[in-house]
């Protein structure tokens, strides 16, 4: 089985691809049994695709773009915005347990890459998040370890934050060599990911208004970047090819 360069990218009709019918004005999956039946779905507004588990990818891309635009938004002081607070409304919910369980799926899907983004980054996007969550006592531990001085506690807590970060930056670096072989808003989302923990880390130990605006830059970039690749996998599904995947080419 060989695809063209077009094909693979998802400019020209993959002629591997899944067929799609049209039922009731509906697209539908067109797939058969072991015994060469074919199985369609009467189901007119969430249509069937016959198989054990959904596609977690979309809440994956969702997720975490989501919260790195919201911690984008925040870092680059859109309308003023400065504290990071508002990282929790989104940060735990969706970009922690929303993508945690989105990493179960995939476990169960057997799609190991995604598995282990999803997992990885779930618990990075939730760790970072809990910084800010007053009644962890995260903060507050650094202001009496400082014996009251403010301005010493808060020096200590962002040196933290920025290990913090440039922990986080080992593990989607990983990510970001195993991406090669998925799709290009993936694993460009990944480069960035890495560039603008470091910039961060970087401002957090070296407080610069200018790092903190650029790693801001790259995390809105990075939102902007999963929510197209969420979008088009979902109209994918419905064999919608307004927005190519832009699957990275194999080598097959």
């Amino acid at each position: 089985m060989s695809r063209t360069l077009s094909e693979q990218l998802g400019f020209k009709p993959d002629p591997h691809a899944p067929e799609h019918i049209t039922h009731g004005g509906q697209k539908l999956t067109r797939v058969y049994t072991k015994g060469g039946h074919e199985l369609d779905s009467q189901q007119k507004g969430l249509p069937v695709y016959h198989r054990r588990i959904a596609n977690p990818y979309p809440v994956f891309a969702i997720g975490i773009g989501a919260s790195l635009l919201t911690l984008g938004l925040v870092f680059v002081e859109a309308r003023g915005l400065q504290n990071p607070q508002i990282l929790l409304n989104i940060g735990l919910p969706l970009g922690g347990i929303g993508v945690m369980t989105a990493a179960m799926f995939s476990f169960a899907e057997g799609n190991t890459f995604l598995a282990t983004a999803a997992g990885t980054l779930a618990g990075l996007v939730g760790g970072i998040s809990l910084v800010f969550l007053p009644w962890t006592g995260i903060q507050q531990a650094y202001l009496e370890e400082a014996n009251g001085d403010v301005v010493m506690g808060l020096a200590e807590l962002n040196k933290a934050v920025a290990f913090l970060f440039f922990g986080a930056m080992i593990p989607v670096f990983g990510l970001l060599l195993a991406s090669f072989k998925t799709a290009i808003p993936l694993s460009i989302s990944a480069l960035l990911i890495v560039i603008a923990l470091i910039i961060q880390g970087t401002a957090y130990l070296n407080p610069m208004v200018s790092l903190t605006k650029t790693a801001g830059a790259l995390f809105i970039i990075v939102g902007i970047l999963l929510f197209y690749s969420a979008t088009a996998v979902l109209l994918q599904e419905e064999g919608v090819k307004i927005l190519p995947v832009l699957p990275l080419p194999r080598m097959e």
